[in-house]
């Protein structure tokens, strides 16, 4: 195979979560990767155990050392991380800054939609909430403006109608492996382009209170919300006070004055801006997800919404 014959390049990763994976593990098959960094373990689930990121329980499984510091501020001091030709990033959580980006012939990110379109925190949301008719991964000279460094290429991915934020996650996650495989069999060769800042557009990170429903907006737009904040962080609205997520939703013909709901055969349907979503699916605070039918069987219509 082709890439049985190139360079071994020296190389250092940083990530975290599931979706820098694949990438991690491309990198460990192309690569001589001498070291993993990652952040530190954090409490997590029921018990609130110290749980380790994904991107460290595979470096261990493919015998990876691995470095988890609380922050990378000063780390230029650290002999671990001189004498290597690439650093790639993905989903790192820190921003480096520019003594650490100068340590290796080139620290290269990998970035979760087409640059410059949603540079920062929150891509794979964004682009599904916008509707966007394609995402992908783009390959980035990094530098510390956010995401604002020049592209060497980018991995293109078509999205479906109804996409999801997981199946996006997971797409990406693939395509980041397959973009980084064709960094490394044409680096350093390849001459990144600089990005059209007059495309730029920007996405934040997101937290709990960006679920918050407003059903004044048209239909379309709540059922784009709710697949792409699905899982995370998560939609929801308030029945008569109580909190509840709202998991699925299907774009229902009909209008409905906004905020006011009827009962249906395929679930519970709330009127927006403009039409009206089904509830399929949702989730009472404190307890577990169900279909919006099973929900009727024991609560009322909700007279108040929001």
């Amino acid at each position: 195979m082709q890439h049985a014959l190139m360079p071994r390049w020296r190389t250092v990763f940083m990530g975290s979560p599931a979706i820098a994976v694949p990438a991690l593990r491309l990198l460990a098959e192309r690569s001589d990767l001498r070291l993993a960094i990652t952040q530190p373990d954090r409490p997590a689930g029921r018990g609130l155990r110290p749980q380790p990121p994904p991107v460290k329980r595979a470096a261990e499984e493919l015998g990876v050392p691995v470095w988890q510091p609380e922050t990378l501020r000063g780390a230029e001091r650290e002999a671990r991380l001189h004498g290597h030709d690439l650093f790639i990033v993905m989903a790192y959580g820190e921003i480096l800054r520019p003594p650490v980006l100068a340590l290796p012939r080139a620290c290269v990110n990998l970035h979760g939609s087409l640059l410059p379109r949603w540079r920062g925190a929150s891509p794979l949301q964004a682009a599904l909430r916008a509707g966007d008719r394609e995402s992908g991964v783009s390959v980035m000279q990094m530098v510390p403006a956010l995401d604002a460094g020049p592209v060497y290429l980018a991995e293109r991915i078509p999205l479906p109608e109804g996409a999801t934020l997981p199946w996006l996650h997971d797409a990406v996650a693939e395509a980041a492996a397959r973009a980084l495989a064709r960094f490394l069999e044409r680096w350093p060769e390849l001459t990144p382009t600089p990005q059209d800042e007059a495309l730029a557009t920007y996405c934040r990170r997101l937290s709990d209170a960006d679920g918050c429903l407003d059903w004044s907006l048209p239909a379309e737009e709540i059922e784009r919300w709710v697949r792409a904040y699905t899982p995370t962080p998560g939609c929801w609205t308030r029945f008569d006070g109580a909190r509840v997520g709202i998991l699925e939703v299907e774009v229902a013909a009909g209008e409905l004055p906004p905020a006011t709901a009827v009962a249906e055969d395929r679930g519970l349907r709330i009127g927006c801006g403009r039409g009206s979503v089904v509830v399929r699916r949702l989730q009472p605070a404190g307890k577990a997800a169900m279909s919006a039918r099973a929900y009727l069987c024991g609560h009322p219509v909700p007279a108040r919404i929001g």
